[in-house]
């Protein structure tokens, strides 16, 4: 049996592309139980190294790390500078 797990995602840098019409930046929905951070970036449609620091409910996290329900997930792309 599949749960659903209620998950709200900040998105930054080019993943804000990924977020829904009626709130930009942010993406709120459902995921099957034991779904992982890397598996919602594959739903969303992010590259696979798009992503290089997550953090969920307020804590630093694995990209590998499953998502917990109402989960608040943040996640960040890779900055270049100098």
């Amino acid at each position: 049996m599949v749960f659903e797990v209620k998950v709200s995602v900040k998105l930054y840098g080019t993943l804000r592309r990924l977020s829904q019409p009626s709130t930009p930046g942010l993406w709120i929905g459902e995921v099957p139980t034991g779904y992982r951070i890397c598996d919602l970036l594959d739903q969303l449609g992010a590259g696979k190294y798009e992503a290089n620091a997550a953090s969920m409910n307020g804590e630093p996290c694995s990209l590998e790390a499953e998502i917990s329900n109402n989960a608040q997930i943040i996640l960040v792309t890779p900055m270049g500078g100098g």
